[in-house]
């Protein structure tokens, strides 16, 4: 009976026991509150669920179901040790430059075991432990060995693996990379050749990784067991080959192990064990991440065309930039492969080969609220860092655009594929290297088919499954016609994805050398946006690329951005044409008119000094009111004109007549005709075949240049004449201003009169145009209904009042248009301006990038040419309401800083036209003339044309007649 008694006393006993050991193990002691989490089972806490495979790149479920349930910083148990696993980065990034004060580097003990990580002997000390060996590993694997001789042995390397693995049916790609790369490793660090060595390294590290992550139960038949024997057979060998170099210390290797071997009689702590272990772990190190990654890398590349076409179109621009083509790879062509950097990055941030990084509380350690208690593991889930939407957008997305756009304060904090703080591993660039190496070789040299696909799994770390299999074979290509299909389709993919250093604004290049430029000069029949630019700022947005006539261009239609670049002429872009314009007017080599500085002070001024207000005020109005009533005169007396025509003689003639003296009776050259055929030409594609607009162009322009030239001989061979026109000036700054030169003087002058003949005659004629057909217009203006004369339609109109009132005030009704009558016409600015604006003579402005220019998350690259679309600003209805309609009021409630923003009719910045005054006063005299003196009927309507410049078709044919 008492046997009984004694019986249940001891099982009572052991239940309580039990049951207290059990409350302990779920409530561990701690000085505070430990974060939330469960610990699990007593002895193998929660390792069962860590370890079973998942089948996806995304973070562990044993992670990610907790993170979703505790938090990012909870606790939990992995093989009978409590831990807190983080995945917080602002904690993680904390714990890394805490190292020796809050924390220390530790391990779990499946690999404290295998690397020996306790004891005199562990290699992962701080100190000047931790210093010996970061340093010993950068003197071998580090940019300088990388850069003076490890790239060619690479190369070498990759290609003789990938010549072999191509005369096989198919290979495991994360077997033999393993191979490839640890046997190379070893080479580097203890001379080790893989065919004569009586261990095959390779294959007993790949054993040991495969028990790395078991339970660690050292029982026969289990992976850790086999682990734990292969490690012992390596360390062996590691053993024996360090003897050898002590027993005959006279052989140079030039390798890692000499090293140390050297280093031994001053460094005390570099023991037998410890260089052994140091040596082992570190042919570990160089082992699986690589190779994890490029298998990844390839299994996932055979599903993103777009990614590999990018890759290859930058590994043959590194051939094409060799002067041999012989010549090894070299660190500066490394350097020059960003957007392969970017895929070895995105793989890597996928890979997630490891879920996190180790440490150990040393102290009590307080965060958000919990406190960790000291000799507590902590992992840092760096994996979780790197999958996390709030970092990287859609984060399962194999996307290597992200890293063009990703901060570097952001990517240090997130992204540490090896390692962080004072522990980042030694071998990582020696890792980008060596993956970026295969990458080259393998695309310039090889093709290659996936055979078959394992598939991904997670336990935590990455795996294969049953492997991918690849079937490589040399690229080799047959025939003069394959090259050439390489050549073109390289070409091809050069041209759709210009090199840039960041992400270039979205849109299309079009073809090859001409771009996108026959949908630009294609007409469009209206005052619209020319399509090609409206169709585009709805697609891309108001910052977009294009080609035009082979060039590279921004586009911008965007008003805060093209102010900007305004204002930065010299600084960030300089004034810029495209080749038509360029050719034309010369605007390149030492004579181009359009240099900033001292040439472009002296080019502005001479204009103003003859163009504009003083000469306006003292001497130009009066003229111009002669001119145009004798024009207005000359025409009342024909059945009818082209008014384009007629007025752009008008101008052209009086301008050149203040330029040179030019007088059109006695000129062998008809200037407006010449010019005439010039604009023709001016927008047309540039090929300089007879028959084309482009040739005329060109010939024409060497007419006119010709004659300016000799007209500049007649006066430096008759100095002591006197035509007070803008010639006779340049020709006395010729002494003093050195740039002055022949060429540059002709091209001046050609120049200056191109920009007074087009806008002005095209808003004339737009003007009558437009005035008919817009009834809220005619409205004010009609008093009758007599036959349409611009002289009825304006009567009892604002502006026909205005020129009332002109006259009335005059003390003398036969005196001469003044400064100060011009400036009392408002409303007829007014419709000036509302001509100009829908007018939009030009598309736009030119400049070209200097330097890369950021903007709004794009960059210009440097030598690209900038479109800004000022035309799309003068036509925005955020800008001006129902744009396309004709209405003059709308500037009297415009505010000035709004108008200087987004009306440009004459450029902007420095390079304002010179003649924008003096292209205002000639509009404003030739409507006061007209209102005043004369009355016109519409005989024919031309159709509006865009292409992009302003046309009229067949022109718009006006009678004129005397009141």
């Amino acid at each position: 009976m008492w046997i009984t008694s004694v019986g249940f006393g001891v099982v009572g006993l052991m239940v309580i026991w039990v049951g207290y050991w059990i409350r302990k193990w779920r409530n561990p002691k701690c000085n505070g509150i430990l974060p939330p989490g469960s610990m699990g089972f007593p002895l193998i806490g929660e390792t069962l669920p860590l370890i079973i495979p998942s089948y996806s790149l995304d973070i562990h479920p044993f992670i990610k179901t907790r993170i979703q349930r505790y938090g990012t910083i909870f606790r939990t148990s992995i093989a009978g040790r409590p831990v807190i696993i983080s995945a917080d980065p602002e904690f993680n990034n904390f714990l890394f430059q805490q190292e020796g004060r809050l924390v220390e580097i530790w391990y779990l003990d499946t690999f404290s075991k295998i690397f020996a990580q306790e004891g005199e002997s562990r290699t992962s000390a701080v100190g000047a432990v931790h210093k010996y060996v970061r340093s010993l590993f950068l003197n071998h694997f580090g940019v300088h060995s990388l850069k003076e001789k490890l790239i060619p042995q690479l190369e070498q390397v990759v290609n003789k693996s990938l010549t072999s693995w191509s005369t096989q049916h198919s290979v495991d790609i994360k077997r033999v990379a393993s191979a490839m790369f640890l046997d190379f490793s070893a080479k580097q660090i203890l001379s080790y050749d893989a065919e004569t060595s009586p261990l095959r390294l390779s294959e007993a590290y790949s054993r040991i990784l495969n028990g790395f992550m078991s339970f660690p139960v050292n029982i026969p038949g289990t992976a850790y067991h086999q682990c734990l024997k292969d490690q012992k057979k390596v360390v062996s060998m590691l053993r024996d080959m360090l003897k050898e170099r002590q027993n005959s210390p006279e052989l140079d290797r030039g390798d890692l192990l000499d090293q140390i071997y050297k280093d031994m009689e001053k460094e005390k702590f570099l023991s037998e064990d410890f260089i052994v272990l140091l040596i082992f772990g570190g042919l570990f190190a160089t082992f699986e991440s690589v190779t994890a990654v490029m298998t990844l890398a390839l299994s996932i590349l055979s599903e993103h065309s777009s990614v590999l076409e990018e890759m290859i179109t930058e590994q043959e621009a590194i051939l094409k930039n060799r002067e041999n083509p012989n010549s090894s790879f070299t660190w500066d062509e490394y350097k020059s492969m960003p957007f392969t950097l970017h895929v070895i990055n995105e793989s890597l941030r996928l890979g997630n080969v490891a879920p996190g990084l180790l440490r150990r509380a040393i102290k009590d350690i307080p965060v958000k609220g919990f406190t960790i208690p000291a000799g507590w593991t902590i992992m840092l889930v760096t994996s979780a860092q790197q999958l996390s939407p709030n970092t990287f957008q859609n984060p399962l997305e194999f996307n290597p655009w992200r890293w063009k756009e990703l901060d570097s304060e952001i990517i240090s904090k997130n992204f540490m594929p090896f390692g962080g703080g004072t522990r980042q591993c030694a071998g990582a660039e020696y890792s980008r290297v060596f993956m970026a190496t295969f990458f080259h070789v393998l695309l310039t040299k090889f093709r290659w088919t996936k055979i078959k696909g394992g598939s991904i799994y997670r336990n935590p770390i990455l795996g294969f499954g049953k492997g991918v299999h690849i079937k490589f074979s040399k690229n080799v290509v047959f025939g003069v016609v394959g090259l050439l299909v390489i050549w073109v389709g390289h070409w091809i993919r050069k041209w759709r994805n210009p090199k840039c250093n960041g992400i270039l604004p979205p849109g299309s290049m079009g073809f090859p050398l001409i771009g996108e430029t026959l949908p630009l000069i294609i007409p469009s029949y209206s005052l619209d946006i020319h399509p090609f630019i409206k169709t585009r700022i709805q697609r891309y947005g108001t910052i977009f690329r294009t080609s035009i006539a082979g060039r590279p261009v921004i586009m911008s239609a965007d008003p805060e951005f093209n102010n900007f670049i305004l204002q930065q002429e010299g600084k960030l872009v300089e004034l810029w044409y495209m080749d038509t314009f360029s050719k034309i007017f010369a605007q390149d080599g030492e004579s181009r008119t359009s240099a900033v500085g001292t040439v472009h002070k002296y080019g502005r001024n001479i204009f103003l000094n003859h163009f504009g207000t003083k000469s306006l005020k003292e001497k130009l109005i009066p003229q111009i009111e002669q001119v145009v009533n004798n024009a207005l005169t000359s025409w009342s007396t024909q059945d009818s004109v082209d008014i384009k025509r007629v007025a752009s003689a008008m101008i052209l003639e009086f301008s050149a007549k203040l330029v040179f003296s030019y007088d059109a009776e006695t000129s062998p050259i008809n200037i407006t005709e010449t010019y005439s055929r010039i604009i023709n030409g001016f927008m047309s594609f540039p090929l300089n075949i007879p028959g084309t607009a482009y040739h005329q162009c060109q010939k024409d322009q060497n007419k006119v240049v010709s004659m300016l030239k000799d007209k500049l001989k007649e006066r430096k061979n008759a100095p002591e004449l006197n035509h007070g026109d803008l010639l006779d000036q340049i020709c006395k700054d010729m002494e003093k201003e050195k740039f002055l030169s022949e060429d540059f003087i002709g091209q001046l002058l050609f120049g200056g009169l191109f920009a007074t003949f087009e806008s002005v005659s095209t808003v004339i004629t737009l003007a009558f145009l437009l005035l008919p057909e817009h009834h809220s217009v005619l409205e004010e203006m009609i008093v009758s209904k007599q036959s349409l004369t611009l002289i009825v339609f304006l009567y009892e109109s604002s502006s026909h009042a205005e020129q009332e009132a002109i006259l009335k005030s005059r003390e003398n009704t036969n005196s001469s248009l003044t400064w100060d009558e011009y400036k009392l016409m408002p409303f007829t600015l007014h419709v000036i301006n509302e001509i100009l604006r829908l007018g939009n003579v030009t598309p736009g402005l030119l400049r070209k990038a200097i330097k890369d220019i950021p903007v709004k998350g794009f960059t210009i690259p440097a030598g690209w040419t900038i479109l800004l679309a000022t035309s799309a600003q003068q036509l925005s209805p955020n800008t001006f309401q129902n744009p396309l309609e004709f209405n003059p009021w709308r500037w009297k409630e415009l505010d000035s800083e709004i108008i200087s923003k987004n009306f440009m009719p004459f450029g902007g910045g420095m390079r304002q036209c010179a003649g924008a005054e003096y292209s205002r006063v000639f509009m404003a005299t030739f409507f006061h003339v007209l209102l005043t003196k004369y009355r016109w009927t519409k005989i024919k309507e031309g159709t509006i044309s865009r292409n992009p410049v302003l046309g009229f078709g067949k022109g718009i044919h006006i009678k004129f007649s005397k009141m």
